[in-house]
């Protein structure tokens, strides 16, 4: 399972972590698409350190979502934000 990330990466990652500010916050819907599941709640933090994520599908696929969750594979503590390609 990929959700929370293993225990390495989070604490890879726990440094170059840094709150955006406006305190926790409730992912809306339902995780992982099943309805009665509780809610999630997060921290946001500021859009500055990059992670590699693995995925089985290119895009989502069924309703809009991924069949299996993604899965942070490390963090890239050589690559900055700005440096990577503009998707859409």
């Amino acid at each position: 399972m990929s959700l929370p990330p293993s225990a390495a990466v989070r604490h890879q990652a726990l440094p170059l972590l840094h709150p955006e500010g406006g305190g926790r916050r409730e992912l809306p819907g339902s995780v992982g698409g099943l309805p009665g599941a509780p809610p999630v709640v997060y921290l946001p933090v500021r859009s500055e350190a990059v992670v590699e994520v693995e995925a089985d599908q290119p895009s989502p696929a069924e309703f809009g979502r991924f069949r299996h969750r993604p899965r942070v594979v490390r963090v890239c503590e050589d690559l900055a934000v700005d440096e990577l390609p503009v998707t859409s």
